[in-house]
């Protein structure tokens, strides 16, 4: 069978984050073909009839799917036990398989490392050297956040300075804007060879 074949989802696990206030519910088939899926409003729920169901609970943070789970980051509440348990349920009655295979090819790259020598990094644009960077992290960090249910995007670069933006259980988690930032900076410090200062927007 495929992940688009009519396969019940069902959740196998269910595990906390690093954040408090997120659980990582892994599914017993892939739940997007490939890359990230992140709904962090009500607003961008409503084109999601998956995630709309999900808000429509209350008290949702956001929603992050990859690979073959679903994280939840709850609002912090004293009926969180119960969230975390009515969330499960609607995952399973609601969850729909994400087939972003045409956008994954579009989108697909060699791997940055088998260019990393030749790319003048000093001397390109922001917009270029963001680029590079993004698939840095594709490769370094975002595999290691996925594992704790989370991601980051890029927003821009400007001044030896990257603005980046969590996902998932990673948004609102406190190691997130200390030890992780850290980690981040000196991965792209090592391997562009310049100083870079990471900072992180809500």
């Amino acid at each position: 069978m495929t992940e688009t074949d009519a396969t019940p989802y069902e959740v196998m696990e269910r595990e906390m984050t690093p954040n408090p206030n997120a659980f990582k519910y892994i599914m017993n088939r892939p739940v997007i073909r490939a890359g990230a899926k992140s709904i962090t409003s009500e607003e961008d729920a409503e084109q999601d009839p998956f995630a709309k169901v999900v808000f429509a609970l209350g008290n949702i943070q956001s929603i992050y799917l990859s690979e073959n789970f679903v994280t939840v980051s709850f609002i912090p509440n004293y009926n969180l036990e119960v969230m975390v348990e009515a969330v499960e349920d609607i995952i399973e009655d609601n969850l729909i398989f994400y087939d972003n295979e045409a956008e994954q090819e579009e989108n697909k790259k060699e791997s940055i490392f088998d260019t990393l020598e030749s790319i003048d990094f000093p001397n390109l644009s922001n917009e270029a050297k963001a680029e590079v960077i993004d698939a840095l992290l594709d490769e370094t960090v975002r595999p290691a956040l996925a594992n704790d249910g989370g991601g980051v995007t890029v927003l821009d670069y400007e001044d030896n300075t990257l603005r980046i933006r969590y996902q998932g259980a990673c948004g609102s988690c406190p190691s997130s804007q200390s030890g992780t930032l850290r980690a981040i900076e000196n991965i792209l410090t090592k391997s562009l060879k310049q100083e870079i200062r990471v900072l992180s927007s809500m």
